[in-house]
């Protein structure tokens, strides 16, 4: 196992750095560029879809005008504003039951055929970690158990710089697996989630890409199953989705919900859109990507706190 260190840039400071030499002696020290590229690089190269700025001056002035004029008119005509409103409310509701009731129809098994060609691609895994040092060891026992050579494993833990608790753990985790690299992402703004994607992504030697979250336990054959997707999909196909399940349903009323809500997106919603060649709103993680498009489209937005879901998958649409 090695661990990457980027060197030292603005908004990282010394504390920083002295925290990480008790936990990393034998880092080595990656290209500032590498940094500097995740942090900033998409919001540059596309500045009108990087949430780096977050309003400009026409969107305020149409909010205000919007905002204004709503009120202006529920003063004039409450009886009406309130009928219209109602009305649009019903319209809305009634073509998303309408919707989910069509995609009922369509009703997706958990798994595709899986791959056997007769060499694996080298496939990178990104496992970005924060405060989570008490999962690490969960995150790197349930990666081992991915029915996928380990040659072609390329592993990526992303840490932050001042989370020294999770790079213990994950280091410590990590010791015996030699496809498994600590990569230590210097505490800087922005402090997101896609920067330290865009860090991964950039040493990712692998073909095809995927992103775990550090609760998540991939089913066995989620890689196999997602590179037959890839190998059956028209050459274009960018993104497989995984789909996510609640593994503690049956724990309260509340997890109950969210395993429904999460079955009727996963195997209604996201096979309907597919089938209609629409942008897929995208969860935060099980995606699976082709490297080589992923980075044409220059990766993740470090400003965008989402990471992906509806924007990203807009963002590959195109």
């Amino acid at each position: 196992m090695s661990i990457q260190l980027p060197r030292l840039s603005d908004g990282m400071g010394m504390d920083g750095a002295a925290k990480l030499s008790a936990h990393a002696a034998n880092a080595v020290t990656t290209d500032a560029d590498t940094l500097e590229e995740a942090r900033l690089g998409f919001s540059r190269t596309h500045p009108r879809r990087s949430a780096r700025r977050v309003f400009h001056f026409t969107q305020l002035l149409a909010i205000g005008a919007l905002f204004y004029g709503a009120t202006w008119v529920a003063r004039v005509a409450p009886t009406a504003t309130f009928t219209v409103a109602h009305i649009a409310a019903l319209v809305i509701f009634s073509a998303a039951i309408f919707i989910r009731v069509i995609a009922a129809a369509q009703l997706a098994p958990f798994l595709s055929r899986l791959a056997s060609p007769a060499r694996f691609p080298i496939y990178t895994i990104l496992c970005p970690l924060y405060r989570e040092a008490n999962v690490a060891h969960d995150l790197v026992s349930a990666l081992a158990c991915i029915d996928y050579p380990r040659e072609a494993l390329d592993i990526k833990l992303l840490v932050e710089s001042d989370d020294s608790e999770t790079i213990d753990a994950s280091c410590a985790a990590a010791a015996s697996t030699p496809h498994i690299e600590v990569i230590i992402v210097p505490a800087c703004a922005p402090r997101t989630k896609p920067k330290a994607l865009n860090v991964g992504l950039a040493r990712a030697r692998g073909e095809f890409v995927v992103i775990y979250d550090a609760e998540d336990r991939p089913h066995a054959q989620q890689l196999n199953a997602a590179l037959a997707a890839f190998e059956d999909g028209e050459p274009d196909l960018a993104c497989v989705q995984a789909p996510l399940v609640i593994d503690n349903a049956d724990a309260s009323w509340i997890s109950r919900q969210f395993a429904a809500e999460y079955a009727i997106q996963f195997r209604e919603m996201l096979p309907l859109l597919a089938l209609l060649k629409l942008p897929l709103p995208l969860g935060g993680t099980s995606n699976h990507f082709r490297t080589d498009v992923l980075r044409r489209c220059g990766g993740w937005d470090a400003y965008n706190v989402s990471e992906d879901r509806a924007n990203f998958a807009s963002k590959l649409n195109r």
